[in-house]
């Protein structure tokens, strides 16, 4: 399989003329950005406007998710203009799947999968232009990661959902527009045949965000006491919400794959350049560039991952392991880096100093290593899908389930 960029046709190379100006112009002033652009829970208010009026503009454009129909808020470009703007994004330590906090990159296409064509034209615009965010809202204080546990129940009444019930360890410190989320439908019916995926508008009377402070960051609890919610916002039809509930978590568990890069190796030697022990610099010390190697491994490692999961989901060549592969990978080695970085510099590792490095919080990669250990599921879940999906210890393999 080759990953390299070949060729490009000429209408490729001019769209990358048009985007690399484009973005050079956005981006004047706000270079700072590369670190935390990649994944970031710092409550920066001020980092979340710029991200999001950049989404907002790549959006209006149609180039968030360039290769959806126009009527969909895309643009009706195809792959090639997509990884244009993925490698053009990378220069700048940015992705289309977190310009900022939105899980648009997993609503969409299940939208896409699942929504009715009336659900498309309504709700996919406003997503893929990036004129709302988004939460996640999944796990219950009782559930873990068994998510078909549901007990947020959601009962009909004439052309309502009445919704009440508890989510726990989503979103962000600034409040969404809508919450996507799984509930109980049947609370009588059999398991994975009762459940429903609803997306609900954020503000409705009854719903109410309380910030939870921890490890990962600000997360928060979502109360819902006897909201009252449209039918209309039922993605999939009714108790048919596992089915969508797999295709959402296929793509979060590292089925949509991306071609960008974690960029903490490059921070690191530039610090270990930058910073002397003993009258030396740390990158002059051998163990110290042992540690760093190891670093430099896994994370082409996972790029590798991660752009195989690219090219198959794009390729619509489902495949079977590969999304809880990266998963369970990614996981594992976060949190060994972030073991790496307090080798390589002590006691500063676990100090918040954002002077190290203007865009640098190295702390933030320590602390979040254990918590992304239960981000969307745990350890233990991913390897029973593993299993599931290789056909280990049952006697049928598990297939992928099918995304956009």
């Amino acid at each position: 399989m080759d990953f390299n960029v070949s060729a490009e046709p000429p209408n490729v190379v001019e769209f990358r003329k048009e985007v690399s100006a484009w973005l050079a112009e956005q981006m004047r002033g706000h270079e700072h950005l590369r670190w935390s652009a990649s994944w970031s829970t710092r409550e920066d208010e001020k980092e979340y406007k710029f991200r999001r009026g950049l989404a907002e503009k790549l959006g209006a454009k149609g180039w968030l998710f360039p290769i959806y129909p126009e009527e969909y808020g895309g643009a009706g470009l195809t792959v090639d203009h997509q990884m244009v703007l993925e490698t053009e994004l990378f220069k700048y330590g940015l992705n289309l799947s977190h310009v900022f906090y939105t899980l648009a990159r997993i609503v969409a296409p299940v939208l896409i999968r699942w929504g009715t064509e009336e659900q498309k034209r309504e709700f996919l615009p406003p997503i893929t232009r990036a004129e709302i965010c988004v939460w996640q809202v999944l796990t219950e204080p009782h559930g873990g990661s068994d998510v078909a546990n549901c007990q947020t129940k959601a009962i009909r009444d004439g052309d309502d959902y009445i919704v009440n019930g508890q989510k726990v360890m989503v979103g962000h410190h600034l409040p969404p527009d809508y919450l996507w989320t799984l509930v109980c439908t049947n609370p009588q019916g059999k398991r994975h045949e009762n459940l429903g995926w609803l997306h609900i508008p954020a503000n409705l009377p009854g719903i109410t965000i309380q910030h939870m402070y921890l490890m990962m960051g600000i997360k928060n609890a979502v109360f819902f006491d006897n909201v009252r919610v449209p039918a209309k916002y039922l993605i999939g039809g009714e108790n048919n919400g596992w089915k969508v509930a797999s295709t959402h978590m296929e793509l979060e568990h590292g089925g949509d794959g991306r071609v960008s890069v974690d960029p903490v190796v490059e921070r690191v030697v530039e610090y270990c350049q930058k910073n002397h022990v003993g009258g030396k610099p740390l990158i002059e010390d051998d163990k110290v560039r042992d540690v760093i190697a190891d670093i430099m491994i896994e994370l082409n490692t996972l790029r590798r991952f991660n752009q195989r999961n690219f090219w198959h989901r794009f390729a619509k060549i489902p495949h079977p392991y590969g999304g809880v592969q990266q998963r369970y990978f990614q996981r594992t080695a976060r949190l060994r880096n972030g073991e790496r970085l307090q080798q390589i510099m002590g006691a500063d590792a676990l100090v918040q100093d954002l002077s190290v490095h203007e865009v640098v919080d190295f702390e933030y990669c320590v602390r979040s290593g254990p918590g992304q250990l239960h981000g969307g599921g745990t350890l233990d879940t991913d390897r029973l899908i593993f299993a599931r999906r290789l056909g280990l210890g049952r006697p049928t393999q598990e297939k992928a389930p099918e995304t956009d």
